[in-house]
């Protein structure tokens, strides 16, 4: 149900090679994993359970929640991620948490329609996508031109990416209700006692205490916020994805070539 290795270790390690401008070879990023018994969570069951079917307060559900993010034309987005694999995914990229826990944040914007575009940043590194390239400024010193490979470099890194490859199923959930978002109506979805105890488990976090909240909007059925947090006994953080959506579908929303493009 809840994925923790990168689904896409390769794209990882071409955008470390880029950031080095050096040659690298091997295999995929290894996750920072442990091998734990299922961590600590609240006892009380889940008095409900989201199918993927609408639920009965008329909300869209958990079910093609990610998928449906294809759908839209275009949105900005902030995210924290910390502990797990993403750890490893930040080393990839030239970052360096003060310890394995260090959350780090992501921004940017996304455009799908008419033409693909993306524009992150990623602690001190910027990626921006667009035309056919990817211009990569490690330190705000200028971007570096690359042609696209393949998904291209920052795909692994929005929102739909991170829902799809580290995000929960459509059972385990309960509903909370509607509520506004990012100023859009959605569906709360909270995990119940078993979704998060199989998080505990599968990402190899001991003795933490679990949350999961997403939001869905109510029309396009698309994640608007997630918040998926890991404390440590001593209520430190031990995991943590969380993101919101903002500015989805807005017609200015847009991603241009950066002006102080140094080199190829």
């Amino acid at each position: 149900m809840f994925q923790v290795v990168p689904r896409r270790g390769r794209d990882l390690l071409i955008l470390a090679a880029v950031i080095a401008v050096a040659a690298c070879g091997g295999g995929s990023p290894t996750p920072s994993t442990a091998t734990s018994s299922p961590s600590p969570v609240p006892t009380e069951q889940p008095s409900a359970v989201v199918t993927p079917s609408p639920s009965p307060s008329g909300g869209p559900g958990l079910a093609g929640a990610g998928a449906a993010m294809a759908n839209l034309t275009s949105y900005k987005f902030t995210m924290t991620l910390a502990g797990g694999p993403f750890d490893d995914m930040y080393s990839n990229v030239g970052g360096s948490p003060a310890s394995e826990t260090s959350a780090f944040s992501v921004k940017g914007t996304v455009v799908l329609t008419p033409a693909k575009g993306t524009d992150v940043t990623i602690g001190q590194l910027h990626i921006v996508e667009t035309g056919g390239f990817d211009y990569i400024d490690l330190d705000g010193s200028g971007f570096t031109q690359t042609q696209v490979q393949g998904a291209g470099l920052t795909d692994q890194w929005t929102p739909g990416s991170m829902f799809s490859a580290y995000g929960p199923s459509a059972t385990g959930f309960n509903d909370i209700g509607p509520e506004t978002k990012n100023g859009v109506a959605a569906e709360h979805y909270q995990a119940g006692a078993a979704a998060l105890a199989e998080m505990g488990s599968v990402a190899g976090v001991a003795n933490a205490t679990w949350t999961a909240d997403i939001w869905i909007a109510a029309d396009g059925g698309y994640p608007v916020g997630v918040a998926i947090v890991a404390k440590a006994s001593d209520n430190s953080l031990a995991y943590e994805m969380l993101f919101d959506l903002t500015n989805v579908n807005d017609p200015t929303n847009s991603v241009t070539t950066p002006a102080n493009v140094i080199g190829e």
